[in-house]
């Protein structure tokens, strides 16, 4: 420790008292670690991280104008309080932990989503120009998708719940066809086929087993670039 450090590190009663709070609050306290950290220049305080550290949190100090550290915050990324005595600041501890519970046990939809999402590798080429769908070609879309619904249906093995689902959503595309421009509807084309793999719960392998029939049924309709379109990892 340098001449002009001074340390704040929690006392073990204190750092059992965080121990019992992460148990009352649902935390396993062996997902976490204690380190020490610098702050202000000089103070050495604890650091309590939960995991890789993308979670922490850090104790005050009690000096004047001190802080300490909470992320995630309650309603944001991160949070500074200024608690005057410890009593205060395991309440502050407290209500990060069940912030931090509440974080983690939080699904993802955004992430289940990603897992099924069909994404073009490149932008469609500058020179096709984004116009409106002829009738006879909206006429000829209306066809393919009825042929895509019947080749899903038997090649992934759908059942009558599900066969109806993959045909409601495909025939939004049947009218959007008829009033929406080209880029738009692919694009269109792209998202609504992604909704449907997600109803599915499809496996990665049959998310583009069905990719391969939208492109080999809509392909000509869909101006997407010569590099196939990839299912997100």
């Amino acid at each position: 420790m340098g001449v002009f450090e001074k340390c704040y590190t929690l006392l073990r009663t204190q750092k059992k008292r965080v121990y019992e709070i992460l148990r009352e609050v649902g935390m396993e306290p062996a997902e976490f670690s204690w380190s020490r950290e610098e702050i202000a220049g000089s103070l050495i305080v604890s650091k309590l991280s939960h995991r890789a550290g993308l979670h922490y949190f850090l104790f005050s100090s009690y000096e004047m104008n001190s802080w300490c550290m909470a992320c995630p915050g309650i309603y944001r990324s991160m949070d500074y309080h200024y608690p005057k005595s410890w009593d205060e600041q395991e309440r502050i501890f407290r209500r990060w932990a069940e912030c931090l519970k509440r974080e983690l046990d939080a699904p993802d939809p955004w992430a289940e989503l990603a897992k099924y999402r069909l994404v073009p590798d490149g932008e469609p080429p500058a020179e096709i120009v984004n116009e409106p769908i002829p009738a006879v070609e909206a006429e000829q879309i209306g066809e393919a998708l009825t042929r895509l619904a019947d080749l899903a249906t038997r090649e992934l093995t759908l059942n009558t719940e599900q066969s109806l689902l993959v045909r409601a959503r495909l025939d939004t595309l049947v009218e959007a066809a008829r009033r929406q421009r080209s880029h738009d509807w692919m694009y269109m084309v792209l998202g609504v086929c992604t909704m449907i793999a997600m109803a599915l719960s499809l496996t990665q392998e049959q998310t583009t087993a069905f990719w391969g029939m939208i492109r080999s049924e809509l392909g000509p309709f869909l101006h997407l670039p010569a590099t196939p379109v990839r299912a997100q990892q």
